[in-house]
């Protein structure tokens, strides 16, 4: 199941201390490089204003949510990161 499951890279900008928008990356290398990108385009006022925050994400399909929810309801796994959210909320919900 893990081989069906990639990440991706967020970033948020943030300008004036509230969120500005996200991008998503293909690889938290290329992320880095348009924050420093971005970053070297500041000028001081700039550098005042605006402020980058970046999280590692897990892409899910269908399949690999069904199956990971299965899994656990049988037993079988553990959930962790985004399906351990998603746990907490059904239990609550329960």
């Amino acid at each position: 199941m893990e081989e069906n499951k990639r990440t991706v890279a967020e970033v948020t900008i943030h300008y004036k201390k509230q969120r500005l928008m996200s991008l998503i990356f293909d690889t938290k290398e290329t992320a880095d490089a348009v924050v420093e990108i971005l970053s070297g385009h500041l000028n001081e006022k700039g550098k005042r204003e605006f402020s980058f925050s970046g999280e590692i994400k897990t892409i899910y399909s269908g399949d690999v949510i069904v199956d990971e929810l299965n899994d656990w309801m049988e037993g079988k796994i553990e959930p962790k990161g985004t399906i351990l959210d998603l746990m907490k909320i059904l239990d609550g919900l329960n």
